[in-house]
């Protein structure tokens, strides 16, 4: 199509879908303004090494050395490396670079990964609705995914989250093209990546899945760690497991950054002037007993609606990603990224809707746009703000998830009931 007429496809898009098309034509804004702040604030920085470390790529290339080192050397302390043993792995091949070279091959890398996410999850958002998106539409989405705040936060810290969605997003595409060996093997390989994605399995028992699923499941979860033997020790699965899940299942951290249901909670609780420590606390028990009851109410409503046929497997698979930075110990901004694919089916999904649906879900997303301010910025929020809108401000992606999981849960159930995945088999649409 000629640039021309593709301007006007994408405007008349627009025009039709204008909330959508207000978040894009911001979106073209926003994405060039990025870029410029990252390349000022950060990239140039590093490359002139002026900026020596950047967290959190400097704790996975350091982390790589000492492995290379002394595999054993892997775990220092508990915030040397905070990932699965075989995770390290994927770290090893930026040590071929310096660190500033490095650094920017893996932003470009995460960028390439987050356009990747946003295609599969609106072909996920097609497969289940049965429609086809316009190139147009695409397009916009494609826009609006890559500048939401989480994006952003990742393409700073050049961190691994993008790469766990997309082995979640995969995980789910494969279901839908009915490989179920393929899938659970994708899924446990992001499992080894960061532990979230397992949270998933559960979508892939149906009655003709469960023994190649399981076959996958065997050959990922340990046929990969009993191959990596010669090169990742069994002490460092002891060291982990035993020392560092516990250990960080009881803390928190206090930065802005983190808006998980623990965060938040915990920040009630501390000087308003916390927000600018990156420093961790324990949890309460109250705050403990919280975070369990809604991991076990979220997810298992999820599952319970899907069991029972009220929910289909790409709506439980979104809803479920975008739960697990609500219940994490650290729900970082970036971690935030698990979320991206619920807004854009609830985006999507409210063009079948009247006009306060539509502005709902574009202000959800409007809002999932706004990283975390600069300091003196947010300095100026604790000096003239009251303390609840302070609150309630950097609570900000956990309340308007747990909004939007709601309206999803409302909107995509399905009236007259499915079968269950335990009670028959449906052909998947390509």
């Amino acid at each position: 199509m000629p640039p021309v007429r593709s301007v006007r496809a994408l405007l008349d898009t627009w025009k039709r879908y204008p909330f959508i098309g207000l978040l894009a034509a911001l979106s073209v804004l926003l994405l060039p303004a990025m870029s410029v702040w990252l390349t000022a604030r950060v990239y140039v920085p590093v490359l002139a090494g002026v900026r020596p470390s950047v967290a959190d790529f400097s704790y996975y290339y350091e982390a790589a050395g000492r492995f290379l080192q002394d595999a054993l050397a892997l775990y220092p302390d508990a915030y040397g490396f905070m990932y699965p043993p075989p995770s390290v792995l994927l770290f090893l091949p930026f040590r071929a670079l310096p660190m500033p070279p490095a650094f920017m091959l893996a932003v470009v890398g995460i960028a390439v990964m987050a356009a990747v996410c946003v295609g599969l999850t609106l072909w996920l958002y097609e497969a289940w609705r049965g429609e086809r998106l316009s190139t147009p539409m695409r397009v916009s989405l494609l826009l609006i995914g890559m500048a939401t705040a989480p994006v952003f936060q990742n393409m700073k810290y050049a961190q691994a989250n993008v790469a766990v969605l997309l082995t979640g997003l995969l995980f789910l595409v494969l279901l839908r093209k009915d490989r179920p060996f393929a899938a659970a093997l994708v899924l446990s390989l992001g499992f080894w990546l960061k532990l979230y994605p397992l949270a998933l399995g559960l979508l892939g028992l149906r009655r003709k899945w469960i023994a190649p699923g399981s076959a996958g499941l065997l050959v990922g979860l340990v046929g990969v760690p009993l191959v990596l033997l010669p090169f990742v020790p069994a002490e460092l699965y002891r060291q982990y497991f035993f020392d560092l899940v516990p250990f960080w299942s009881e803390i928190t951290n206090m930065d802005a950054l983190n808006q998980s249901i623990t965060g938040v909670l915990e920040h009630l609780r501390q000087p308003v002037s916390d927000y600018l420590r990156s420093h961790d606390t324990p949890l309460h028990p109250l705050t403990k007993a919280v975070n369990v009851a809604a991991t076990l109410g979220l997810l298992g409503g999820l599952y319970a609606a899907y069991f029972l046929g009220r929910l289909q497997r790409e709506v439980v698979g979104v809803a479920v990603l975008a739960v697990l930075p609500l219940v994490s110990g650290l729900g970082w901004e970036h971690t935030y990224v698990l979320a991206l694919p619920l807004y854009l089916f609830v985006l999507l999904e409210a063009r079948h809707r009247g006009t306060w649906a539509r502005a709902l879900a574009a202000a959800s997303v409007l809002v999932f746009m706004i990283p975390k301010l600069p300091q003196p910025q947010m300095e100026w929020t604790f000096a003239h703000w009251p303390r609840p809108v302070v609150d309630v401000f950097y609570a900000r992606f956990l309340l308007v998830t747990l909004v939007l999981l709601g309206v999803a849960a409302v909107w995509m159930w399905e009236r007259r009931r499915v079968p269950s995945p335990l009670e028959t088999t449906r052909t998947p649409v390509a």
